[in-house]
């Protein structure tokens, strides 16, 4: 997911803040007044590592809920803070704490995404309005924990496992190729529906829709190769894309009987 933010004024980034850490829960005259400068300070750190957690917690619920690793609605995703190791580049407390704040928020998002973005790579129908919901709902915590400001980690070198074999960078590529199967299913089932309506066109009579349909089945085919190749690409040899390799050559599978199907 290509995430675009603009920078925001200084007043408004610094209100999204307050806001985001509960400073506002009474008045805001109030709530300051009660509050210490070391405690607003452990705020902001806890506040900047959940949003160093966030979208790593996003691809490791996709990944889980596209390869079947967790399956069907949780509710509880406290279990992902012993999947993920929190980063050593995290040093204080405050920032771990917050991590794992942000992990458990992303994870969840992430799952509720992955597992429509399956349906997608394999089956005619998804909820695209569950996926943008999903995407929505990691976007509104991040903005609201540090609005434009997200913090850094090195992708290479974050661990997304115990065992030290899954980082940033791998589930990225792993997630790229999970969209491309799934656009390759698309243009598949393009091609079956383009299939069928050549062969409707043909017990009509119409031989010039049946001709247009051919045409438009052999060409969704194409784009379904092309995707599939993409997917492979992204892939590489990472156990965590494997699925996604196996959704793509389904895909190119259906697309070619669909444009074989279509005769002419």
């Amino acid at each position: 997911m290509t995430q675009q933010r603009q920078t925001a004024p200084r007043a408004a980034l610094a209100l999204t803040l307050l806001l985001a850490l509960g400073m506002f829960a009474g008045s805001a005259s109030d709530a300051l007044a009660d509050k210490t400068e070391a405690e607003l300070k452990a705020e902001l750190r806890r506040a900047r590592g959940a949003c160093q957690g966030a979208y790593p917690g996003w691809l490791r619920g996709i990944v889980d809920a596209y390869t079947g690793l967790v399956a069907g609605p949780v509710l509880d995703v406290s279990f992902v803070l012993k999947k993920v190791p929190t980063p050593e580049a995290l040093k204080t407390p405050d920032e771990r704490l917050g991590w794992g704040d942000g992990l458990q928020a992303g994870y969840k998002a992430g799952l509720d995404y992955g597992m429509e973005l399956g349906k997608a790579a394999r089956t005619p129908t998804f909820k695209i309005e569950a996926m943008n919901e999903a995407s929505e709902r990691l976007n509104a915590y991040t903005t609201a924990q540090c609005g434009a400001m997200i913090p850094e980690l090195d992708w290479d070198t974050t661990m997304m496992n115990t065992n030290r074999t899954l980082t940033l960078t791998s589930l990225t590529l792993a997630y790229f190729a999970m969209e491309r199967a799934a656009n390759a299913n698309e243009f598949a089932v393009g091609a079956e529906n383009a299939a069928r309506c050549a062969r409707e066109a043909e017990a009509k009579g119409d031989q010039t829709g049946a001709q247009n349909c051919r045409a438009e089945a052999r060409k969704l085919a194409e784009s379904t190769v092309d995707f599939a190749e993409m997917a492979k690409g992204f892939a590489g040899q990472r156990e965590e894309a494997v699925q996604a390799v196996v959704d793509a050559e389904a895909a190119v599978e259906k697309a070619r009987k669909a444009a074989d199907d279509a005769g002419g």
